[in-house]
């Protein structure tokens, strides 16, 4: 296969495989009563939390990409239902944030529990060598998103100051 070919298959691959993964976290969410913002809240608090980091609301909103107040609805909801808490034990009171419930976790390995099952099963399949590429690339690609996204979010520059606007 020639690699322009393979090349677009494995993006064909990527959007596919992120449009399976879309279509497995709204069937849980649907199921456990959540809308799209919260399930993304839910997903990225326990992300932080998985990474060892402290989570706050306004870092929240920022990666949501919504206002503090319809952040602290989200938050608000997902609380009431029992899926995070608030947690204000720092020196400084007025920092809150936001974490997991056993709850929330036992919800998402019961329904995502068999999938992690099928998706070693693939893994064991590859040799560590391989999965050390494809993990490489993953990550890579990853970051490729991510500065994307941070271009497409970059403040624009002014009406008629061209692109530099540090230029006289």
């Amino acid at each position: 296969m020639e690699q322009k070919d393979l090349r677009r298959d494995i993006v064909n691959a990527i959007r596919g495989m992120a449009l399976d993964g879309q279509r497995v976290a709204d069937t849980f969410a649907h199921r456990e009563g959540l809308n799209a913002t919260d399930m993304r809240a839910l997903t990225m608090i326990m992300e932080a939390e998985t990474r060892r980091e402290a989570l706050t609301a306004g870092q929240l909103s920022t990666m949501l990409g919504t206002s503090t107040g319809a952040t602290t609805a989200v938050i608000d909801r997902l609380e009431r239902i029992g899926h995070i808490h608030r947690n204000r034990g720092h020196a400084d009171r007025r920092k809150v944030t936001l974490h997991f419930e056993p709850l929330a976790m036992q919800l998402a390995a019961a329904y995502f529990g068999p999938l992690g099952a099928l998706t070693d099963e693939v893994m064991s399949r590859y040799s560590s060598e391989e999965l050390e590429t494809v993990r490489r690339f993953m990550e890579d690609m990853r970051q490729a998103y991510a500065a994307h996204q941070a271009a497409l979010t970059a403040p624009r520059p002014a009406p008629g100051t061209g692109t530099d606007q540090h230029a006289p």
